[in-house]
């Protein structure tokens, strides 16, 4: 049986259930989904297929963000914003106290100025890659709160103030938020040392220093796990509340670390309370592995099974991001094509973008700008 792209995603749901069950080495003939039958087609450059909504981004690596490299070869086509994936965290950029290294973070960034990209900075503060310095002192105690709150300072401002004009948004707190508690009775990370020292107050001044850094670029708060009910609750009431005390803060980044079984409903809920709050929302770290449980077997092949089940979810994702572009502002993939994914494990292949490990539209693409062109 063909899979007709005008099928309705209530049916496709329901095989893509059934099906989820199966052995992925094991394709049903009537489900077949042959990808040469996108061979045909005729790829259009994502940042020109999005450009009327949103601008399409990545996260990169310095050595991605070289204009002779096949991987800047594919930036250069296919996206207009970039992040990078590592080199502008804490200890990448002042592993020493006082010491900045600037190298790779200033390689992505001209990389972009010079193909007329957007740059999101990825990340301010965070519990985790920042050395141990922000946090204990030469006995291994934790700093007093206005020792740390000092050197988150000094951080932000140099940080910010170097990239400004070139940087337009920030992330400027981390993953600050408890993660599984469905009770909602823990609130933040409390083992993140930034709370041990100085409670909810190091969010609220980080976005302070932020903005005096640079009064134009846009301030986000990012997570993960953001569409579901024990988190985005969190999420909703901290930035409810920062805005509510005048703590500037532009957005929300939802790291679309989900998968090929997220729910819909999630999403759209997630969503419609945000909008309430008058922020933007950037989907900041896309990637969609193709297996449905952690269970499935490993695999090293992508198999028509994956490439089903990544048509239907990945079209299902930007259906719905359509719909709320009004508020939605960039979308980055976690990275830019299947070669290279931190979800990849020995033997286990994620294949988790649009673009195949040779950088090439993989079949969903298609499925993904056939959705698009027909809206």
């Amino acid at each position: 049986m063909k899979i007709n792209k005008k099928t309705s995603w209530a049916f496709m749901a329901l095989v893509l259930i059934a099906w989820s069950c199966a052995d992925p080495g094991e394709v049903s003939p009537e489900l077949n989904d042959p990808d040469d039958e996108d061979m045909g087609e005729i790829a259009i450059p994502l940042k020109e297929l999005f450009e009327a909504y949103f601008p399409i981004g990545a996260a990169v690596t310095p050595q991605q963000a070289t204009a002779s490299s096949p991987h800047g070869q594919a930036l250069q086509t296919h996206f207009s914003s970039l992040t990078a994936e590592n080199v502008m965290k804490p200890d990448a950029l002042q592993r020493v106290k006082g010491q900045y290294t600037w190298t790779n973070a200033d390689q992505i960034v001209q990389f972009a100025k010079d193909n007329n990209m957007k740059v999101r900075g990825h990340t301010l503060t965070w519990h985790s890659q920042s050395p141990d310095w922000m946090f204990y002192d030469e006995n291994g105690d934790l700093h007093t709160p206005e020792v740390a709150m000092k050197q988150l300072e000094e951080h932000i401002t140099t940080v910010v103030s170097r990239y400004k004009g070139d940087v337009y948004a920030w992330d400027v707190v981390n993953e600050a938020m408890f993660d599984w508690d469905p009770n909602g009775q823990i609130i933040y990370r409390e083992d993140s040392p930034w709370f041990k020292i100085m409670g909810p107050a190091y969010i609220d001044s980080a976005f302070v220093y932020a903005r005096r850094a640079d009064p134009d670029a846009k301030l986000f708060y990012n997570d993960y796990n953001s569409i579901f009910s024990w988190k985005r609750n969190k999420i909703y009431d901290l930035v409810k509340r920062l805005k509510d005390n005048g703590i500037p803060i532009d957005g929300i980044g939802l790291q679309g670390h989900w998968s090929v079984n997220t729910s819909e409903a999630d999403i759209r809920t997630t969503l419609d309370l945000f909008r309430t709050l008058d922020v933007e929302i950037q989907i900041t770290e896309l990637d969609l592995p193709v297996y449905t449980s952690n269970d499935e077997a490993d695999s090293e092949v992508y198999t028509s099974t994956f490439s089903f089940r990544q048509k239907v979810a990945y079209s299902m994702i930007f259906n719905v991001l359509l719909d709320y572009s009004d508020i939605i502002t960039n979308v980055t993939f976690w990275g830019i094509g299947d070669d290279h994914t931190w979800l990849d494990k020995p033997g286990r292949k994620a294949f988790p973008f649009l673009l195949d490990e040779e950088l090439q539209p993989k079949p969903v693409y298609f499925e993904v700008q056939n959705l698009v062109l027909n809206r």
